[in-house]
């Protein structure tokens, strides 16, 4: 499955539905805190291919942002996604990849408590 990684943050958004949302907006799907960002600044489309329906594309469209969505340095409206393209919507910056999505485990916020362990308890003396 497709993703967009964020760059800066390394947070990892999965393009598991239809369309997701980019912006300043806390409701869109990828919400960034970035006043250069309009607040619904572009989308992902995800679509089957029109030849063949076990795979798909990631379109990005510009939803009339003030800043524009650029891909790779060049402003687009509309573009098909290849793996690696870089996004940059403001001064936000996210990576687009179709390599395998692996989601952190659910437990990742926790922590966990480790045994303070001596140095002296690993010590020996040779003799």
């Amino acid at each position: 499955m497709a993703y967009i990684l964020i760059l800066g943050t390394g947070e990892k958004c999965a393009l598991n539905e239809s369309q997701i949302g980019i912006g300043r907006s806390p409701d869109n799907e990828i919400a960034l805190a970035d006043d250069s960002v309009s607040i619904y600044h572009a989308h992902i489309i995800t679509q089957p291919l029109e030849n063949d329906d076990n795979k798909e594309e990631h379109i990005i469209e510009d939803l009339g942002s003030t800043n524009k969505t650029m891909v790779n340095n060049k402003a687009v409206e509309r573009y098909v996604l290849k793996n690696g393209d870089v996004i940059r919507v403001g001064n936000s910056r996210l990576k687009f990849s179709t390599e395998k999505y692996v989601p952190p485990p659910p437990d990742m916020k926790k922590t966990q408590k480790v045994k303070k362990v001596e140095v002296s308890d690993f010590l020996y003396t040779r003799k």
